[in-house]
């Protein structure tokens, strides 16, 4: 079989392509001091029929608007690129975005993995996957190692001639390192060749990554001051309590007792005005299987957490006082919900709260229905503001869809991952529903990630 894989008209049965990819953003990459943008995954063929309607793939099962557009000259991929005021990456710019600053073999490690590539496939036929299907590497980046060969453009074209990178999905452990190229006619059209386009920093880029990164030190330093008022005041109240008991020990046994008993009566009233107060307005979720707890009736809203953090600033699909509040880390919502004395619910109260006592898997009944939950919208519709879903049998409403929400625990066992639950606007049956686990770095801050408090029973 000829390695560069050039269109055979082969009639097999295609196999489907998973959901529709979202559009072609560029992530911000860094090796060593050059910083630059890629795009996040190789052109699809929806994107070059867009800039070429008589753009065609040169077989009929990778005509997929999800696939990578194969078939693709240097002098296409070039144009299109500039097309987009973007350009194509230099050799350097490719392999330290697909290697990382760590240098690894390989875009998803150091040890050939074919479970974590489209590579090693035996037929030319079994062909590309649809852009997005495999893990992106460290960089953000995906199909670096393996599913097509990328274009590069390194200048000159002497002897018309220029290098891919990646290998595809029919190369081994050799081609698809990150290191691995192959020289090729700037007008040749391969079957396995695709492109993706890169873009240098501008000068608005590099103040905007400026204000952000100053903003990030802004709030370690807030971090900062406020655990070290909380130490302080930590410090204050044990010495308040040591030298109320050196006054206590000074007195008759009956006036200690007397005290005794009305600090207690006080303690007592204090904290169940407290909890009062914590569980206002939440709801009471009692079940065989969990111990009683509160909940929020609906996802944290914008509105709230900024009366938290008045320097929070919710993107695109969260732009209202009334809208869920995204774009926070794990740790910032367990902070949030600290702050008024609650926590984040475990994944067991979560569920427990979602399946109602009835054990409804769409906390809304027991069968999908888009119309009772903010899901299965296209992924530019977003959310929709807080309190606004079908209420499940506890009265607790967006369990299912509208954002995913965060939990206090662990997604697999390996304790890198956080779970989160209950789907978003753009999920379907399989992943909107009450056991609907997903997963999402502690530190992500993503758009369709959003949370909700709960309070034990005293």
């Amino acid at each position: 079989m000829q390695r560069q894989l050039i269109a055979v008209l082969v009639a097999f049965t295609p196999v489907a392509a998973p959901a529709q990819p979202p559009g072609d953003e560029m992530v911000l990459v860094q090796t060593g001091q050059d910083r630059y943008y890629m795009s996040r995954h190789e052109v699809t063929v929806e994107q070059m029929k867009a800039f070429d309607p008589d753009y065609h793939p040169a077989y009929t099962y990778f005509d997929d608007a999800r696939m990578p557009a194969t078939a693709i000259t240097f002098t296409q991929a070039k144009a299109y690129c500039e097309a987009q005021g973007k350009r194509l990456p230099t050799s350097e710019e490719w392999v330290g975005a697909c290697a990382g600053l760590e240098g690894t073999a390989y875009a998803y490690g150091n040890n050939y993995d074919p479970n974590h590539a489209r590579v090693g496939r035996k037929n030319w036929t079994d062909g590309p996957k649809a852009v997005m299907n495999y893990e992106k590497n460290r960089a953000g980046l995906y199909d670096m190692s393996g599913n097509v060969w990328e274009w590069v453009d390194d200048g000159g074209s002497e002897g018309r001639m220029q290098k891919v990178y990646g290998g595809s999905w029919t190369d081994g452990p050799r081609l698809t390192r990150c290191g691995s190229a192959r020289r090729a006619k700037i007008d040749l059209k391969s079957l396995n060749y695709g492109f993706r386009c890169a873009r240098s920093l501008t000068e608005a880029d590099r103040a905007r990554l400026a204000r952000a990164e100053a903003e990030a030190q802004r709030t370690i330093q807030a971090r900062v001051r406020r655990e070290a008022a909380r130490r302080k005041a930590a410090i204050e109240a044990a010495e308040a309590a040591r030298k109320a008991k050196i006054d206590a020990k000074a007195k008759t046994a009956r006036e200690a007792e007397l005290a005794e008993e009305q600090a207690r009566a006080a303690e007592a009233a204090r904290r169940a005005e407290a909890f009062a107060g914590k569980v206002e307005g939440m709801v009471k979720i009692e079940t065989s299987a969990f111990k009683t707890f509160y909940i929020d009736p609906h996802e944290v809203s914008v509105a709230a957490y900024r009366a938290f953090d008045p320097t929070y600033n919710p993107d695109e699909f969260s732009n209202g006082l009334r809208m869920p509040a995204t774009g926070i880390t794990h740790e910032q919502a367990q902070e949030y919900c600290g702050s008024l004395g609650k926590r984040l619910p475990t994944s067991e109260e979560w569920v427990a709260a979602c399946l109602g006592d009835t054990g409804n898997i769409y906390s809304y009944g027991k069968r999908y229905d888009p119309t009772r939950a903010r899901t299965g919208q296209a992924w530019y519709a977003g959310a929709e503001e807080v309190a606004r879903g079908e209420p499940n049998v506890y009265g607790v409403k967006d369990m299912v869809g509208n954002v995913w929400e965060w939990v206090d625990g662990w997604y697999g066992n390996n304790r890198e991952l956080r779970a989160i639950y209950g789907g978003s606007w753009l999920d379907d049956e399989k992943r909107a529903k009450c056991t609907g686990a997903g997963w999402a770095e502690p530190d992500d801050r993503r758009s369709d990630v959003g949370f909700r408090c709960v309070v034990g029973a005293e």
